[in-house]
């Protein structure tokens, strides 16, 4: 009897290991699911965040395209500006010196005759 308790002993021992043999292989292909399933759902979380980037710096690039376009017709209008101004300030300085130019001729004629009706004034006093 003691042999059979004995080996009712190592059976349930034997038993008891494969019990706990499937029990570790449960565990372990439980945890490999876990983490397969962590693993997805990081990739996953990852390719979203990846789509937000890129939507997001395709949105900058957008507004800095936006942003240099203003700045190149601001600076086109301001071009043009500058030139209109260049070509008033041109105009005027012209105008002013045809003003000084016919100021001097008109000077210049009037002192050539106030110096010939003198000379005349001169002559007849002389022969009179």
């Amino acid at each position: 009897m003691a042999q059979a308790a004995a080996k009712v002993s190592q059976t349930a021992a034997e038993v008891s290991a494969a019990a706990a043999k499937v029990a570790a292989k449960d565990e372990a292909a439980a945890l490999k699911d876990n983490a397969a399933e962590k693993g997805a759902q990081l990739k996953e979380q990852a390719a979203e965040k990846a789509a937000q980037l890129k939507d997001k710096a395709a949105g900058l690039k957008e507004q800095a395209a936006e942003k240099a376009a203003d700045l190149k017709e601001a600076a086109a209008e301001k071009a043009a500006q500058l030139k209109d101004k260049a070509g008033d300030i041109k105009d005027a300085a012209v105008e002013k010196g045809s003003s000084i130019l016919d100021k001097v001729k008109d000077f210049t004629a009037d002192t050539l005759e106030k110096g010939a009706d003198f000379v005349d004034n001169l002559a007849d006093k002389l022969r009179d």
